[in-house]
């Protein structure tokens, strides 16, 4: 029987929490989805854990739900973010490098990126990721792995995201209460890159912007690595909220007409007014909607401004040049058909809405763009190793361990 490894994400977006459960097959090359449950995200706002008691509660309800599709229980957990608090920035480390041979190691690859991290933060931040991005040899730049090669200044250019300290402490208390061992945090951004753009896009550079219900995540990727990466906190929601106001709907309502609009749009052959049962609405309102109106008036507007947000944050990044792939829209906010026909016309690159991957096991409710996040956590944990646990092993032969510890035994004995 083949050996398989189980991986439990925990995603908490803004609208919705998603637990899945993922079982990787290593000599297949397989992954499978074995279990997934979304409750909505009561006790969170915008990411961020208002209610402790209310998000314990909503942590468990989804927990539970998987643990049952499953078939076992989920004591620990990788854990994605996304909130407004989360920020950026890029630093550099440097360190002489060690070895009297002049030969790079690991050991200088980890020196290199802890010197990068010695940052100023601002007060309240910490650090949850430090990512290498492109190595220079003694001024030699663009080098992607220097393990074994020689030279005496090692330079690392890394990309920081920083997080609010007592937003984590929150977030680590309400999984405590749950029972929930955090393994690690992870940066949505970073996990809906695994399946959402292709190793052409981030090499040649591209945005990836992510419209979630109460936020949008941007993160940019240039020579195979993230640049930049931010959270904007206006999402598909803000479009509800101005459908109810607009047509004087209760919630629930709006959100049925907006994700039920380029439907109806698209059947619609009559004329512009449509009854409000087109868009499944169980009303005794008989009221007739304009669709020309609640487009042109209410969606659009919103979509513009969502755009010209990203559009000001790609300029503020300082990489809008390096992005030739364009702009790879997805969360649930993208399905809009007015989300990709605005896009293009406020930021003037190419665009296309992200793909969802060929994936095994209980899916067919999942693979759209609303969880990429969720199953990019799955991709993301299973690729993601630090180089110096990944170059290790062509670092040193096997033995060298064995001989090094004969040798600290050995050398205080000798004359």
């Amino acid at each position: 029987m083949s050996h398989s490894q189980i991986i439990n994400g925990l995603d908490i977006g803004t609208s919705k929490i998603t637990a899945i459960v993922g079982q990787f097959f290593p000599q297949e090359n397989r992954l499978n989805v074995v279990a997934v449950a979304s409750t909505p995200s009561t006790g969170f706002r915008k990411g961020q854990i208002v209610d402790i008691e209310q998000a314990s509660s909503s942590l468990t309800k989804c927990i539970e739900s998987a643990e049952r599709m499953a078939g076992f229980p989920i004591n620990r957990a990788h854990v994605a973010i996304t909130a407004p608090h989360l920020e950026s920035l890029n630093s550099r480390g440097v360190v002489a490098v060690s070895n009297p041979d002049n030969e790079i190691s690991s050991v200088d690859i980890d020196r290199a990126i802890e010197s990068a991290k010695a940052v100023t933060l601002p007060a309240g931040k910490e650090i949850i990721h430090v990512i290498p991005r492109i190595f220079t040899v003694d001024g030699q730049d663009g080098i992607i792995d220097p393990v074994g090669m020689s030279g005496v200044r090692l330079e690392v250019d890394t990309h920081l995201i920083i997080a609010s300290t007592p937003a984590l402490k929150n977030l680590k208390k309400c999984l405590d209460d749950v029972g929930i061992q955090l393994e690690s945090l992870v940066f949505s951004g970073l996990s809906t890159a695994k399946i959402a753009l292709t190793d052409t896009e981030k090499e040649l550079g591209a945005a990836l912007v992510d419209i979630g219900a109460s936020a949008t995540t941007v993160t940019i990727f240039f020579q195979g690595s993230p640049v930049y990466s931010t959270v904007i906190p206006v999402g598909s929601a803000n479009i509800t909220n101005d459908l109810a106001i607009g047509l004087r709907f209760p919630l629930e309502d709006a959100e049925k007409i907006k994700t039920k609009f380029d439907q109806v749009a698209g059947d619609n052959k009559f004329g512009d007014e449509v009854d409000v049962s087109a868009f499944e609405i169980n009303s005794d309102d008989k009221r007739k909607i304009s669709l020309l109106t609640t487009a042109n008036g209410i969606i659009k507007p919103r979509i513009e401004e969502i755009f010209n947000l990203v559009h000001q944050s790609l300029q503020s990044s300082g990489f809008v040049s390096s992005i030739p792939a364009g702009v790879i829209l997805t969360g649930g906010g993208s399905l809009l058909a007015a989300a990709r026909e605005i896009c293009p016309k406020i930021i003037p690159l190419p665009t296309r809405l992200a793909q969802t991957p060929k994936i095994g096991g209980i899916v067919d409710d999942i693979l759209n763009p609303c969880y990429h996040s969720s199953l990019g956590l799955l991709f993301y944990l299973l690729q993601s190793k630090p180089p110096s646990a990944r170059n290790t092993s062509k670092n040193k032969p096997r033995f060298h361990g064995l001989l090094d510890r004969i040798k600290n035994l050995i050398e205080p004995l000798l004359p």
